[in-house]
């Protein structure tokens, strides 16, 4: 059976150039031909094609947004036309779930070999379910401050108490990442040995072989390099092809984070659902937490970005959580209580502390966090019955900046 094909096109050139290639190309039929985006939207809902092929500048500077709920909607393959090479234009497409784009001019060379990648897969693979999840970045003030442990135990938190692969915790900390350590894993594939075999094109089916399993909370994990020279081999580009192909297949992708802000660093933030600074009761982390809030409140909407203070009930300095909130003129969502024993067995012994000693205060603070995240209780019984009621559902909608 062919695939069935839509051509959405905003001007008569595009489709002298892409026809004809479709015509020649073998297993496709190009079903409809439309040129405006309430058009599309109907006849997409109606035939549920197999591929859409579209043009970057139907819908002018909404054509992304398009994009994104078709996708999300039909669990349609898409291809973007591009009418020159830009690479900003092309990023912003494929965070919006496109399969690819393709420059109008290279059109006759790259299409078949395209189409026949998709074809290859088979409709089933494009139909497959797929759910756009959602991602949260963590970004440390300084080094020092937790993030990475902080990171660690929410993503097991959450993967424990989910569906099965819901969760997946990616390490972009690319040349000193330990996550696997946290974790008690001894990867044998990473973020560089996936360079190594990246041509420019990612689907799960390769991504799978590249992650990890922590088999005692069911968390799936990308580790960084194993070595800092490595670090080099991981694009920007790379980068934001696994986010976009992990945001398809899980609910939640936590992404910890170094505290440099190198181009790999800003494509995640680049495409976060929510940013979540974390910082600590010392003035060296509060100055460095003004410094990036003021960056990231130019850069992303407010409501994307919240504050965590680790180590909250630390009083070495004399600083308090409401004295930092005064200071940053923003609300603390999520306070961790220090507790350098358990978090120092912990790393030692690659247990998360939310699996060790889920009853330990700091332990039930994370599982708060993680309840915040995924809009819904986590953790053990007692604890999502504590969680409950009016109270929770205000610190969600917060969260998601609903309030």
């Amino acid at each position: 059976m062919p695939a069935r094909v839509i051509l959405a096109i905003s001007h008569e050139q595009e489709q002298l150039t892409v026809a004809p290639v479709l015509t020649k190309i073998p297993g496709v039929e190009l079903i409809a031909t439309v040129t405006n985006p309430t058009e599309l939207e109907q006849l997409v809902a109606q035939q549920v094609p197999d591929l859409l092929i579209l043009s970057s500048e139907l819908a002018g500077a909404g054509t992304a947004g398009l994009l994104e709920r078709l996708v999300a909607r039909h669990r349609l393959a898409a291809v973007v036309l591009l009418p020159t090479e830009d690479l900003r234009t092309a990023r912003r497409f494929l965070r919006a779930g496109a399969a690819d784009v393709i420059p109008l001019p290279s059109v006759a060379d790259e299409l078949p070999e395209l189409l026949q990648t998709v074809l290859r897969q088979g409709t089933p693979a494009l139909r497959s379910p797929l759910q756009v999840g959602r991602i949260i970045v963590f970004y440390g003030t300084k080094g020092g401050v937790g993030t990475s442990l902080l990171a660690t135990n929410v993503a097991v938190a959450l993967a424990r108490y989910l569906p099965p692969d819901s969760v997946c915790l990616l390490d972009l900390d690319l040349q000193f990442g330990a996550i696997p350590m946290l974790l008690n894993l001894q990867p044998k594939t990473n973020l560089a040995t996936l360079a190594q075999r990246f041509q420019g094109e990612l689907d799960f089916e390769m991504l799978r072989s590249f992650l990890l399993l922590h088999p005692e909370s069911n968390l799936r994990v990308l580790a960084a390099p194993s070595r800092p020279e490595l670090a080099e081999l991981v694009t920007t580009y790379l980068i934001e092809r696994v986010l976009q192909v992990l945001k398809n297949h899980f609910a939640f992708i936590l992404v910890d984070t170094p505290n440099m802000l190198q181009d790999t660093t800003l494509a995640a933030l680049d495409a976060a659902d929510h940013i979540l600074v974390v910082t600590a009761l010392d003035l060296l982390a509060i100055r460095n937490a003004e410094i990036v809030l003021t960056m990231f409140q130019k850069l992303y909407p407010a409501e994307r970005i919240r504050l965590v203070l680790n180590r909250s009930n630390t009083r070495f300095g004399g600083l308090t959580p409401e004295q930092v909130e005064e200071h940053l003129r923003m609300t603390i969502a999520a306070r961790i209580p220090s507790d350098g024993q358990l978090a120092v067995t912990s790393i030692n012994e690659g247990i998360p502390f939310v699996l060790q000693v889920p009853d330990a205060p700091i332990s039930q603070a994370i599982f708060q966090l993680a309840s915040l995240i995924a809009g819904q209780p986590i953790g053990p019984s007692e604890t999502a019955e504590a969680t409950g009621g009016s109270l929770f559902r205000r610190l969600v909608g917060y969260l998601l900046g609903e309030e």
